[in-house]
Parts: structure tokens; sequence; C-alpha cells
């Protein structure tokens, strides 16, 4: 199964909703968002993430 790693940098952009719907319904896809919209970000995990998915995305 194919890890995706989607970045969201904006809340609340209809676009970057529709984008993330449509990935997480393509089949033999793991899809996991990180939001850095929050205060309190890990900035550590997010790169374990990184290093570790097949495609990264940043909305």
């Amino acid at each position: 199964m194919r890890k995706v790693l989607i970045i969201v940098t904006t809340e609340n952009e209809p676009l970057n909703e529709a984008a993330i719907a449509a990935q997480r319904h393509l089949p033999d896809q793991n899809v996991k968002i990180v939001a850095l919209t929050q205060p309190d970000a890990d900035y550590r995990a997010l790169l374990e993430e990184i290093f570790t998915a097949d495609s990264v995305q940043v909305w």
C-alpha cells in the first residue's frame, strides 16, 4: 500500500478539502494528514513522516 502524506498549511480551503477527499478514495493508498495550522505542531514527527512516505504533498 502506498503511503501518502499531505501537509496542510492553511485552514478552511475548499480546494484543499476536495483534493484530500479525492486522494482518500483512491485504492491502495494510505493517506495521512498533518496540519501545520496549529501552534503546537510537532516538527520532529513531521520529519519522520516525510521520510517514510512514498509521496508528500503540501496544500
